[in-house]
């Protein structure tokens, strides 16, 4: 059975916009590769909980981090201040998500190998 979270991967494939366009910044989205490594993961109750609790975790940052940056560009009165750092915000939420992921599935398997 594949898992659905390995189709976020398909994200990835944005990253071939850069040769066309011939911008840089496209190939940030050939991270989103690393979900491909899920594709047959066993989705259990454990995995789905695990990622449940990054998503949270993601979620709130990047919703916290967005407040700031609002605020900051309020009070700085810079639009251009908010176009450079929103997609930020963004970048730190999906970096917070993959490595919790990988920390949470890193713990079982260290449990697991160790018999507790």
């Amino acid at each position: 059975m594949i898992n659905k979270l390995s189709f976020m991967g398909l994200v990835g494939l944005l990253g071939l916009l850069s040769i066309p366009t011939g911008d840089v910044r496209y190939c940030a989205f050939f991270t989103f590769f690393v979900f491909f490594g899920y594709l047959f993961t066993i989705e259990d109750e454990l995995f789905t909980a695990y990622v449940r609790k990054a998503a949270s975790t993601a979620f709130f940052l990047q919703t916290a981090l967005f407040f700031i940056i609002y605020a900051g560009t309020v009070l700085i009165g810079d639009a251009a201040v908010f176009k450079a750092a929103f997609p930020l915000t963004f970048a730190a939420g999906m970096f917070v998500f993959i490595c919790l992921l990988v920390i949470h599935e890193y713990r079982e398997q260290r449990g697991v190998e160790s018999g507790t």
